[in-house]
């Protein structure tokens, strides 16, 4: 299976006058609260985009294919969100496209695409806050940041043979996904001294080869031994894992699951953070480089 199922869509919205903000929060609020029922019928994900004027707002949005496209647009959930925004909206154009092909500079001042993976998919997880401050303060170091949460792909067991048609293209479309990037985040709660075996599951599914990661772990002794065992797996999948680790230990975490603090509250973990990410940006680059001169076909694959 490769990206080339996925069924896109371009949908660019012109909204009423005086109602883009208004616009703007209300399709982010509709997006995270429909998130799990979309998901359910094949939804892979948006990408939302504001004109720098302000004048329009464009959603890219991915489904697994053109009939997990047409289910979400047939469900009663789908019917009430174009009610909810209806109101706010001028106009609509909406325009499937497929993929003719990718390019983008590999120049220095090329930005690196970065995922941020949330590796917890638990109720009442603490990963979407350390996921959410590593993602703005990654942009601020100048990469290219997109949020990929493993709730949203219903990626089967690895190898396991009782996988359904829908799991398989999941699977394919996860793969395809995480070969645009040059670079990752982890989030690895530690659960019984190892991590979850959803991100366990996640890494055996894609192709990672010669890309860099940065790993933020939490739980016992700040997820200490969990991100060690990433460590681990990832030096057999032939990444590169940055020597610098944010570890939130109990007593960051604690205060900032109550939401009594932020992360960016304790300096030590800022600092960490950000040695991290300089760290990530320097192999993200080096490794970039180094994949467009050497194939990986002559460079022992």
């Amino acid at each position: 299976m490769t990206g080339q199922s996925i069924e896109t869509l371009i949908n660019t919205f012109t909204p009423k006058s005086g109602n883009a903000e208004a616009l703007l929060k209300v399709q982010l609020d509709e997006i995270a609260k429909l998130r799990g029922k979309a998901t359910k019928t094949g939804w892979l994900g948006n990408e939302v985009y504001r004109a720098a004027d302000g004048s329009r707002l464009v959603i890219v949005t991915r489904f697994q294919s053109k009939e997990a496209k047409e289910d979400w647009a047939a469900s009663p959930e789908f019917a009430a969100h174009l009610a909810r925004i209806a109101p706010l909206i001028e106009s609509v154009d909406s325009l499937p496209v497929t993929l003719a092909g990718a390019f983008r500079g590999v120049g220095e001042a090329a930005p690196l695409r970065l995922a941020v993976i949330t590796g917890s998919t638990r109720d009442g997880r603490f990963a979407d806050k350390p996921a959410g401050w590593i993602a703005r303060k990654a942009a601020q170091h100048g990469f290219e940041v997109s949020g990929i949460d493993l709730r949203d792909v219903t990626l089967p067991f690895f190898g396991d043979p009782q996988a359904s048609d829908a799991q398989r293209q999941a699977a394919g479309a996860f793969r395809a996904r995480m070969a645009e990037f040059d670079a990752y985040v982890f989030t690895v709660a530690e659960y019984n001294h190892g991590p979850t075996a959803v991100l366990k599951n996640a890494l055996d599914h894609a192709e990672w080869r010669r890309k860099p990661a940065g790993l933020i772990g939490y739980g016992g002794v700040g997820g200490a031994r969990a991100v060690e065992h990433v460590r681990g797996i990832a030096a057999e999948l032939e990444m590169v894992t940055m020597q610098a680790a944010v570890h939130i230990n109990f007593g960051d975490y604690l205060p900032v699951a109550k939401g009594e603090k932020q992360l960016s509250d304790f300096p030590h973990l800022e600092t960490s953070a950000e040695k991290m990410l300089d760290q990530l940006l320097w192999w993200g680059r080096s490794l970039r480089s180094a994949r467009t001169a050497v194939p990986a076909e002559q460079a022992g694959a």
